[in-house]
């Protein structure tokens, strides 16, 4: 399977000429908690998943209630979603951390397609989400 982005993500993602930073994901995603910062399994989760934080968006209600999202909604949801529901109280750090833990341990045993994990599959003519 291939995940297809708009131009415009395409061109961002390719941009984007250094490997992202915990810097660049606090900028990005002012709901991630910044006492997670010094965290070495942060680090090593913006190493392992930069290129998709980079094009990933938050899913307006109406894409999350049609639940007809495109790749950068489902990159969010897979990838921020946990740090932010830590970063309003409803998650213990401990418990956020280890499934930080766990989604790079999946990543690692297959590293090359583990993005197209994250995107449930779609058929190649369905019409990108969007709010009617």
């Amino acid at each position: 399977m291939q995940i297809r982005l708009s131009r415009d993500l395409e061109g961002r993602a390719r941009s984007a000429s250094s490997p992202m930073t915990v810097e660049e994901l606090f900028a990005r995603f002012p709901e991630v908690p910044r006492d997670l910062r010094d965290e070495p399994v942060l680090a090593e989760f913006v190493r392992a998943f930069g290129s998709q934080l980079r094009v990933a968006q938050k899913p307006s209600p109406c894409v999350a209630q049609a639940g007809s999202g495109d790749a950068e909604h489902y990159f969010y949801t897979r990838l921020v979603n946990d740090l932010a529901v830590y970063g309003i109280g409803l998650a213990r750090r401990e418990r956020t951390l280890q499934r930080l833990q766990a989604l790079l341990a999946e990543y690692r045993t297959h590293p090359a397609t583990f993005a197209c994990t994250l995107v449930p599959r779609k058929a190649p003519d369905a019409p990108r989400a969007r709010c009617r």
